[in-house]
């Protein structure tokens, strides 16, 4: 089977990173990336995606932040580890904040790639997941290159919709969806107007963007917030109006 993981090779990742639109994509991604590592705590970061130098780590207030890479990455990148879309090497409910950068999009099994992030990541934890938008113009251009061997054309990429629906199945609350590089990779009159043309319009909504920067929350099965609620016994029935009060506290869960 010809899958997109079978076909994205370490030197064609490595001649994608080269290219200055995709430079330009990553430093777009880079400013919203710091801005969430930066107000996040806890232990442990785990950082997989396709920056070869994520930087914004280095904002983070978490004790931990590691990058795991894939295959395709394989003598690309320094890594501390290698791991399998499918296949994560930590424990159930280990790592308190999980960046997926264009990981999915890179992947033939985005769905597993999700259950096992969605799984070790402990309760309260995030998730932050940068995405291809597919319903975009560049989501067109791409699918009339169906058969191109280049990134980043050969991908997968996983709409935010259907993101939502599958960590609203992992217990997982949106928290932020952020559009972003609305007119990459276009350059419009040389490439550092183009960078400031997409930062001016990074997070607007009335364009549609071709990529997105999604932030989640894990939520605690059980502990769902319910909102008091105040029954009177109509007086028909008994003769006076008995009021009975039936309040559930619920606990409820700050965000950042």
């Amino acid at each position: 089977m010809n899958t997109v993981g079978s076909r994205i090779k370490p030197e064609i990742y490595q001649r994608w990173l080269q290219r200055p639109a995709t430079q330009r994509l990553l430093a777009l991604e880079a400013g919203w990336l710091r801005d969430w590592v930066s107000q996040l705590h806890g232990g442990h970061l785990l950082y997989t995606g396709i920056d070869s130098d994520p930087r914004f780590l280095q904002r983070s207030r978490l004790q931990h932040s590691f990058r795991m890479g894939l295959p395709w990455q394989r003598g690309v990148v320094a890594a501390q580890g290698e791991m399998r879309d499918g296949a994560w090497p930590f424990a159930d409910e280990s790592l308190d904040v999980v960046v997926l950068q264009h990981s999915l999009d890179m992947s033939h099994r985005p769905h597993q790639m999700i259950r096992e992030a969605a799984r070790t990541v402990m309760p309260n934890g995030y998730l932050i997941v940068v995405g291809f938008n597919p319903y975009s113009w560049w989501g067109g251009i791409r699918w009339l290159r169906t058969f191109s061997t280049e990134l980043p054309w050969l991908t997968n990429p996983v709409s935010e919709s259907r993101l939502r629906d599958w960590l609203l199945l992992l217990d997982f609350r949106v928290e932020q969806v952020s559009p972003v590089a609305h007119t990459w990779p276009l350059s419009i009159v040389s490439e550092s107007v183009s960078r400031r043309i997409d930062r001016v319009l990074a997070g607007t909504h009335w364009l549609p963007a071709n990529a997105y920067v999604l932030v989640a929350r894990k939520t605690v099965a059980g502990l769902t917030p319910i909102r008091p609620r105040r029954w009177q016994l109509p007086e028909a029935s008994f003769g006076m109006a008995s009021p009975v009060a039936s309040s559930v506290a619920g606990t409820q869960h700050c965000g950042k």
